[in-house]
Parts: structure tokens; C-alpha cells; sequence
């Protein structure tokens, strides 16, 4: 049954006479199905049984199914399901599925690739980017009380400094932890940060793991003492928080302050996004500002706007928002700006927009490829283009 309506739906796609409630149905199927085999099965039979009609070109149709690579019969890759016409591709991709969609005057198009991981850092884009840019890495920067800073991703493993009586350790995994925290002494504060292009983990001194995503930011004491523990942040980043019933932990940002007992949530404050989200993924948090608060609840997510509004999202995209913290960009429904505002951060470039892109897009990318490879996806869209000069990239129509 599932297999009838999928290929009905599909048909009715790609003679462009999908109702939005179908074309949702649709893209919510090729997300839902985790057999890539039977996926690009069904897509074959389905574009062997479809006669174009007036409202898709056979160009068109080309244009559209050239670009649906099918997965691996095995775990090797060593068969692709040929399609029409399909041309030679590089294939420089972990075995996952990127599938993009367009919105389109009323139609959707997407993009079924599926590649192998060995050449994802090759060269191999397409010749008209004369430049290219790589993907961020483990960055970090770690300011100490004195002012002193060390540079994580160029210190040795092992202990890279002491503060009071807590030693700095760097792991060999690229994480920072903190042992031997006596709370009982003098506070001491740290502050590490990671640069446009950057990410790091951290262990906090009551063992609270801490994602920093790029261009982001972490202030907290070397030990937690007192009834509480509070750190500061900007940018974006993910905690997993220790519980202790006796001592909340308190996140501030900007005006809003988050506090939890126990519990796995994701910030994002970007200077230049239109509001604080705090998204929550288990257990539970109260975010306040001034007077005003909420408790989340997870799957729920608070929106404090420039304005000072606090806003609940009820039902928030849980994967896209935290897709950055598991190495991939995921985009449901994103503008080019989006996609382009987290492309600046972790590749470290300038946006320059000529023209301005309306069509939204659905994707999820690693993130460990260089930028030309996430530009040539977009392009097989049609609906936008890319030129990289250094470190700017032109977006045109």
C-alpha cells in the first residue's frame, strides 16, 4: 500500500499536479523511508512508467531524474540502479541521502545522491569554481583568568594549564575537561571560544558536556561553588547538562536566563537572527526574561525576540536544530539566506547577494565537505547560482 501511493504521489509531482497537502505527503515519505535500496527502486519504476505530459518537458524530466542517484546494493557502493541517461558523477559523499526540494510556482523538484566517503575532501568540484573554500574543524580558543589564552587545536594532548586546583586536560577525542574542581576556593573564571570555522567540546568541572558551534562562546568557573551553577554563552551551543537536584544550572544570554536541574537543550543566539531559541530535547527548563517565563517541555521551543517577546514554539524541527551538533547541515523548508548565514559561519565567508532567491530548500549535508560541493547541490536545483572569489560568495538567480 505504502509503495501504490508513494508512486501515485510521485507521478502526480511530476506532471505538476500535486495539491500542497500531497507534495507535503510526498516529501514526508522519501524522509520516512530508511531502505534507500527500496526508495531508489521504487523511484526507477516510477520514472520508466511516466509519460511527460505537456506541463514537464522530457528536458525537463532528464533534468529532474539525472540527478536521482540510487544507493548501494551493499554496504560497498559497488552497484548503482542505472537511470536515463544519468551521466558519470563524482562520488565524494558518505552513504547518505541529500534530498533536495525547491518550492516552484505549485511544483517541487529533488535531488536523490547517495556517494561514498573516501573522496570527500578531493578537488573534484565542478570547473566552474575556479576557487574553493574547506569546512571548519576542531577551533577553539581558551582564555584563562590571567587573560592568558590557549590555542586548543595547536596544544599538544594532556594537561594544557592549571587553574587554581583544577587541571585542564585536552583529551585525545579534541574535547576539554576539567578534573580535581575544588568548590570550595576562590571563584575562578574560563572562557573559551571557538572562531568563524570553528567547533569544540568541552566537560564541564560537574561533568555537563558542552557542544560550541562556530563563532560562539562559553564563560564559566573552573569550579562550581555556592548553591548553583551558572555560565554565560553567545553564539550557538548545545548542553547536556549533569543533574544535581541541590545546585540548578543557570545558562545567561543576552537578557534571557535558562535554568535546568538535568537535561539535554540547544541555543541559538546569533547576533543576526531574529530571535534566542532555546530548544529542548529531554527533561525540562524555565526560561525567563525580565518578568516574563516559560517552562518547555521537550519538543517545545522559547523564541525571545529582539523585541522582548517570548514566544513558544510548540513543535519546532528537532533534527534541523540540532542536526549542527551531529556534523551535518539540515535545512526543511529553508531560504537561501538561512542556508547561506550557517554556510558564512562554518566556512568563514562573506554572502554577497546579486539577485534576490524566493525558492526554499530541503537538505541534509555532512558538514565535513568543502564549500564548492554544498554550492554545486544547490545549483542542481536551477533555481539559484554561486561564485566563489576568496572568501565571498556572489549568490545570483
Amino acid at each position: 500500500m505504502q509503495k501504490k501511493r508513494f508512486l501515485y504521489l510521485l507521478k502526480k509531482h511530476l506532471s505538476k499536479t500535486c495539491s500542497p497537502s500531497e507534495k507535503e505527503e510526498l516529501s514526508r515519505m522519501m524522509l520516512e523511508i530508511s531502505n534507500n535500496e527500496l526508495l531508489a527502486g521504487w523511484m526507477e519504476e516510477a520514472w520508466h512508467s511516466f509519460t511527460p505530459a505537456e506541463a514537464l518537458t522530457p528536458e525537463e524530466a532528464d533534468a529532474h531524474f539525472n540527478t536521482i542517484l540510487a544507493s548501494s546494493k551493499n554496504n560497498n557502493n559497488e552497484h548503482t540502479i542505472p537511470l536515463r541517461s544519468v551521466r558519470p558523477v563524482n562520488r565524494y559523499w558518505l552513504r547518505i541521502v541529500a534530498i533536495f526540494f525547491v518550492a516552484l510556482t505549485g511544483a517541487t523538484t529533488w535531488f536523490f545522491i547517495n556517494r561514498k566517503p573516501a573522496e570527500a575532501t578531493t578537488n573534484n568540484a565542478k570547473d566552474t569554481y575556479v576557487h574553493d573554500v574547506t569546512p571548519g574543524g576542531n577551533y577553539a580558543t581558551l582564555t584563562l583568568s590571567d587573560g592568558s589564552k590557549v590555542i586548543l587545536d595547536s596544544a599538544s594532548n594532556g594537561i594544557v594549564a592549571n587553574q587554581g586546583s583544577a587541571k585542564i586536560i585536552k583529551l585525545a577525542s579534541g574535547k576539554l575537561k576539567y578534573e580535581n574542581a575544588d568548590g570550595t576556593r576562590r571563584v575562578i573564571y574560563n572562557t573559551m571560544s571557538t572562531p568563524t570555522g570553528g567547533e569544540y567540546r568541552l566537560m564541564l568541572p560537574d561533568g555537563t558536556e558542552v557542544w560550541l558551534n562556530a563563532a560562539s562562546s562559553i564563560t564559566y568557573p573552573v569550579a562550581f561553588a555556592g548553591n548553583e551553577r551558572e555560565v554565560s554563552i553567545t553564539g550557538e551551543v548545545y548542553f547536556e547538562v549533569k543533574k544535581n537536584t541541590a545546585k540548578p544550572f543557570k545558562v545567561k544570554v543576552n537578557e534571557q536566563v535558562i535554568e535546568v536541574l538535568g537535561t539535554h537543550f540547544n541555543i541559538n543566539a546569533y547576533n543576526n537572527e531574529e530571535a534566542v531559541k532555546t530548544t529542548l530535547s529531554e527533561g525540562s527548563v524555565k526560561v525567563a526574561s525580565g518578568k516574563n517565563f516559560m517552562i518547555l517541555q521537550p519538543g517545545q521551543q522559547a523564541q525571545h525576540e529582539k523585541n522582548g517577546q517570548l514566544k513558544l514554539i510548540s513543535n519546532p524541527d528537532m533534527e534541523e536544530t540540532f542536526a549542527w551538533k551531529d556534523g551535518l547541515f539540515r535545512f526543511n523548508g529553508a531560504g537561501i539566506a538561512t542556508i547561506m548565514k550557517q554556510a558564512a559561519r562554518w566556512y568563514g565567508v562573506e554572502v554577497v547577494y546579486k539577485d534576490r532567491i524566493d525558492e526554499t530548500f530541503v537538505a541534509e549535508i555532512p558538514r565535513h565537505v568543502n564549500l564548492s560541493k554544498l554550492l554545486e547541490l544547490l545549483e542542481l536545483t536551477k533555481q539559484v547560482h554561486f561564485n566563489i572569489e576568496g572568501k565571498t560568495v556572489t549568490v545570483t538567480r
